[in-house]
């Protein structure tokens, strides 16, 4: 009786604590929600001033498009928040503050900025060119500057450096990790399959170096995008042609004749117009705008806030120029916006195929490929935009590679820029054994089958079969490559395997290969897009799948609030972490090799080719 009655109790205490517990996390989640919202919109309405700077603070990685993860725990508990920059509002906003007579100065900073490919770079100091046309002057300021921000710096009319600051130029490499030692140790291997000589893809865990094939053609590579750079410095800068060679050369002596200076080789080499502590560089700005350092806050707006202020609505156009992208690695199925879902693109395409207003596409391609089928799937919806009559630009980013350029290959027409990493035209397979592994720790595979093909899977080696039906499968893919590109390219079989083989080109060698049409932008290649559909006066509208809105809130606040993110996540910097991390980050291509029958199109150097130089 005493138990029951014990029992009675307890259960009573315990639904009223769930609803004690319901109520509070209600009220939890409801401040929440009320202190994203102060977060988000706080302050008073957002003006431009007059005779004022936008100051372009580059933070984060440069997107073409903003990363989401596919749900608000994922963003969470996914990792360290890490900023990001949309390379298309940063574009905008300095096109619009040309010709906006309420701003006078453009201010660079880019010592936030995590790094991003060469043409992305190369897009935003465009703009920049496009507004010191109009007659404004540009300045950039940093405490230091890395590589990839001083390209976008050398844009300015004037660079100033802080005195204890330096310029860190050490040219463009090509590194990765290799696995095979690692593979072997743990008594696994990974069963490659592969046609091209330079389909280097799957190296780092077939080999422990770099194959002299894959050495000669990233060492072509970067060296082509390392001339691009240097000849952009010295031509912005007024510099000699070949003095940034020249004084990686004799670097050290100099530097050890100025005492370790760094500041002051910046100004030797010519690399800044002065240096200046921070009050200082605060009352040069503040003169140049007419105003008093105190005031600097109410003469400088960010360019965030900027399109803001000039946001209006727009009266829906009757015809449309729809930019699908292509983004991130390819995928089968469907996927969240940052990366190419096979599904998703096709279904975006589909759309403006059968969208009356919509009246010419332009295929907006950053991706390293990936899925073999996947990528199909987006070209035949390619193929039916054509056949009903509406153009197909392809306007290629930073990165279209391999299933980034079997995407491209059949559009009517295709862009690049100079520094656009194109090509890898070949195809691997890749399934991983795991019995060496299994075995090592007492697990043991074993079994009867009904054919010699029974029982693939990756705890035991395929049998010979096997293999000869995957690698025969890979080359059948390879030839459907290069039939695709010869008759896209309107070039032999015999051409497009010379160029092919697996070798990644810049922009540039790809115009004389023939692997593109035309260099230019991505207005260029809209610009093409609106000719080809004889139309002069359209809207562009970017066709992407809205973003939830819970997604966006948890996101914004925690890029927002640096602090709130570091408390949530509370990550380490110790130097195992670091590593692993590394490796983690290197392995997890496998996450994204879904293709339903192990074929890959994927540049996987490409990947991290230069991607990482801040």
């Amino acid at each position: 009786m005493i138990f029951s009655s014990i029992g009675w109790l307890f259960k009573v205490f315990w639904k009223y604590f769930r609803k004690f517990q319901s109520v509070v996390g209600t009220l939890l989640f409801m401040i929440l929600v009320l202190f994203i919202g102060v977060s988000l919109f706080k302050g008073d309405k957002v003006t431009v001033p007059e005779h004022g700077a936008l100051v372009v603070s580059l933070d984060g990685v440069i997107q073409e498009q903003k990363k989401y993860n596919e749900s608000p725990l994922q963003a969470i508990a996914g990792g360290k928040p890490q900023k990001q920059t949309i390379l298309r509002d940063v574009v905008k906003a300095i096109d619009l503050a040309a010709d906006d007579d309420r701003i006078t100065l453009l201010i660079v900073d880019t010592k936030k900025m995590a790094g991003a490919l060469p043409s992305k770079l190369h897009y935003i100091g465009d703009a920049m060119s496009r507004f010191r046309q109009s007659g404004k002057k540009i300045i950039a300021y940093g405490d230091s500057f890395s590589q990839s921000g001083y390209l976008i710096a050398s844009y300015a009319d004037e660079i100033y450096l802080h005195p204890y600051g330096a310029i860190l130029l050490d040219g463009y490499g090509s590194y990765q990790n290799y696995f095979k030692g690692f593979l072997d140790k743990i008594k696994a291997e990974m069963q490659i399959f592969r046609v091209g000589k330079y389909k280097s893809a799957m190296e780092p865990f077939m080999r422990s170096d770099m194959s002299p094939a894959a050495k000669e053609a990233n060492l072509a590579l970067i060296g082509d995008l390392w001339a691009e750079y240097t000849q952009n410095v010295e031509q912005q800068r007024d510099l000699i042609a070949n003095s940034l060679m020249s004084d990686f050369d004799r670097v050290d002596v100099d530097l050890v004749n100025l005492k370790g200076d760094m500041a002051a080789l910046a100004m030797q080499y010519g690399l800044v117009d002065g240096l200046k502590n921070r009050a200082e560089w605060r009352e040069f700005v503040a003169e140049k705008l007419g105003a008093e350092s105190a005031e600097l806050k109410d003469k400088t707006i960010g360019y965030h806030a900027y399109l803001a202020a000039n946001a209006h609505h727009v009266l829906p156009a009757k015809k449309i120029i729809a930019v699908v992208y292509v983004n991130g690695t390819i995928m089968d199925g469907h996927q969240p916006q940052g990366t190419a879902g096979g599904e998703t693109v096709s279904r975006h395409l589909r759309e403006a195929r059968l969208n009356d207003k919509v009246k010419a596409i332009v295929l907006r391609v950053d991706s390293p490929g990936g899925s073999v089928f996947a990528s199909e799937l987006i070209r035949q919806e390619v193929l039916l935009l054509k056949k009903a009559g509406k153009p197909v630009v392809t306007s290629m980013g930073a990165l279209a590679a391999s299933g980034g350029y079997w995407v491209s290959a059949n559009t009517d027409e295709i862009w690049a820029s100079a520094t656009t990493i194109t090509g890898s035209i070949g195809v691997f397979g890749a399934i991983p054994n795991f019995e060496g592994t299994m075995a090592a720790i007492g697990i043991t595979t074993d079994g009867v089958g009904t054919t010699p093909l029974s029982g693939t899977g990756v705890t035991k080696p395929l049998p010979e079969k096997v293999k000869v039906i995957v690698q025969s499968s890979v080359e059948n893919i390879y030839d459907k490559f290069l039939k695709i590109v010869s008759e896209g390219r309107n070039m032999t079989v015999e051409q497009a395997n010379e160029v092919g083989q697996g070798r990644v080109w810049t922009g540039s060698r790809a115009l004389e290969l023939g692997l593109v049409d035309k260099l230019g932008s991505f207005e260029d290649a809209v610009a093409s897009a609106a000719t080809r559909a004889e139309i002069t006066e359209y809207k562009i509208v970017f066709w992407e799948d809205p973003i939830p809105w819970e997604m966006k809130l948890v996101a914004d606040i925690m890029e927002r609030n640096a602090t709130i993110g570091a408390m949530l996540l509370a990550r380490t910097s110790r130097p195992q972490d670091v590593l692993a991390a590394k490796i983690l980050d290197s392995l997890s291509i496998f996450g994204q090799l879904n293709d339903p029958n192990h074929a890959y199109v994927l540049c996987l150097s490409c990947r991290g080719m230069l991607g990482s130089r801040k």
